[in-house]
């Protein structure tokens, strides 16, 4: 892993992630390995910024010379507070990971990126549940409901689900039961630290996905028990991919190496 830099310590460079965790992040790596690939002269690299320094971090960022920077957890929200014109998109879902610094524009690439991993694997109508209410389910919820999925919502504090699911169409359950469920996603960050969910895998459908946004060097701990239970698992690297890919192109006006991004993850 990439050992991150305190943003008050940050090089000059080109591009970067901020988040808080950062340092297991692979977008240095992924992106990178797209600059490579393309023979761009570009740099890119991973920022710790603390919650509540963020509009610090990215006007410190932006005299230094950064073109743009992706926001990772918890930041999501927090970003849009220094952004000028985020699009529509990340307006309603009130989460932006990517931005430019010379306008000081933003974006959500994480919705589309996420759609186009699931393509072909849990089709469009399919039931899905949500475990989490943060900046990622909420943008995730958004878009699968605007393309006609069934999202329940679960989070251990009700009242946020509740209003997730108020603002999005989602409906909330109650217990993390994923009876008929095609798709079991989980947003929230319990994978970074080792943490397993109580997810009733009984209950699930054999050969439904089990998707953990996170990603780590083995697989999480909700991957394996999933895949225990006869569920196919997966991480957050394509959906990394994905919505990195969307980014570079953003920023640069050029098509992404996709399959030299994945490579350098793989």
């Amino acid at each position: 892993m990439n050992q991150p830099f305190e943003w008050r310590a940050a090089p000059k460079a080109d591009f970067a992630v901020i988040g808080d965790p950062v340092k297991h992040s692979l977008s240095p790596k992924m992106h990178s390995a797209a600059y490579a690939a393309l023979s761009l002269d570009l740099s890119y690299v991973a920022i710790h910024v603390s919650t509540g320094e963020v509009e610090l971090a990215l006007n410190h960022l932006g005299a230094l010379g950064y073109q743009g920077v992706n926001v990772t957890v918890p930041h999501k929200e927090e970003v849009l507070n220094w952004a000028r014109s985020p699009d529509e998109f990340a307006l309603k879902a009130r989460a932006a990971n990517t931005i430019r610094m010379a306008d000081r524009s933003a974006i959500n690439t994480d919705a589309p990126g996420f759609l186009d991993t699931i393509e072909g694997r849990a089709p469009t109508g399919s039931r899905v549940l949500m475990i989490g209410a943060g900046g990622s389910a909420r943008a995730l919820a958004i878009a699968l409901v605007l393309k006609g999925y069934s999202v329940q919502i679960h989070n251990r504090t009700r009242e946020r689900a509740v209003e997730l699911a108020r603002v999005t169409g989602a409906s909330v359950i109650e217990s993390l039961d994923p009876a008929d469920c095609d798709l079991i996603v989980n947003t929230t960050s319990a994978s970074l630290s080792g943490a397993d969910l109580p997810v009733n895998w009984d209950n699930a459908k054999p050969g439904a996905i089990a998707y953990d946004l996170a990603y780590a060097p083995q697989k999480t701990p909700f991957m394996l028990t999933a895949e225990a239970h006869g569920l196919k698992a997966m991480d957050g690297r394509e959906l990394l991919v994905a919505q990195g890919a969307r980014s570079f192109e953003w920023w640069l006006g050029r098509t992404a190496p996709r399959d030299a991004m994945l490579v350098a993850l793989l």
